[in-house]
């Protein structure tokens, strides 16, 4: 299933990668800070395009798995949220490297991994090891899982960067983002201050947020 909800993502997002308003702010700032339009659109397609890049890595035998919370809290430093910081720095240069040949080309390799992916991915088990980043190895639909995070929370920034509708991924798969970014703001700050933010806004913190 989660396979299935990361390949119909990936097609909701699509759009945004083709649409008239990215390539006209393609050297724009976007609504990140410190991000350029076209890294934003570079680290958004990158969760499709490193997902191939994963499955052709090979696993180190005997490695700890990690599920999609863990992998989060631990590709996540303390400074995440400074725009500033050594890893938020990289993933810019990251998503400009990926965007660098223009908005045609990233939209055009984009579509190619989507559609190579819905092939490969038919015919692997969802306990199917993967490796990401050299270093976290997770089952591959905990893998596909950030993925599809990435995806859900990207499109959102591109879409408000180009003033534009946030895709509609539909029930099945904004429950599972949901649900996964609570569990990661639990992890993050304690059970109490996510039930008050969700339920006593007298005594909610100033920020339960996952990243």
């Amino acid at each position: 299933m989660v396979a299935e909800l990361f390949l119909a993502t990936a097609e909701a997002v699509a759009p945004l990668l083709r649409s008239p308003e990215l390539t006209d702010q393609w050297s724009q700032p976007s609504a990140l800070a410190d991000f350029r339009t076209s890294g934003l659109a570079g680290h958004t397609a990158r969760a499709v395009l490193n997902m191939e890049r994963y499955l052709d890595a090979e696993v180190p035998p005997d490695a700890p798995h990690l599920d999609a919370v863990e992998y989060f809290l631990a590709a996540s430093l303390a400074d995440v949220a400074d725009p500033a910081s050594t890893m938020n720095r990289t993933i810019r240069e990251r998503g400009e490297q990926e965007a660098a040949s223009g908005p045609q080309a990233l939209a055009d390799a984009y579509d190619a991994a989507r559609s190579r992916l819905a092939s490969r991915l038919a015919g692997l088990r969802g306990d199917h090891p993967v490796l990401m980043f050299g270093r976290y190895v997770l089952p591959l639909n905990e893998c596909l899982l950030t993925r599809l995070i990435e995806l859900v929370v990207h499109a959102d920034d591109l879409a408000v960067t180009l003033g534009l509708p946030a895709p509609d991924f539909g029930d099945e798969a904004e429950d599972l983002v949901i649900t996964t970014l609570a569990r990661i703001a639990r992890r993050r700050h304690g059970t109490l201050p996510v039930l008050r933010t969700l339920a006593r806004r007298e005594r909610a913190p100033s920020t339960i947020a996952a990243f």
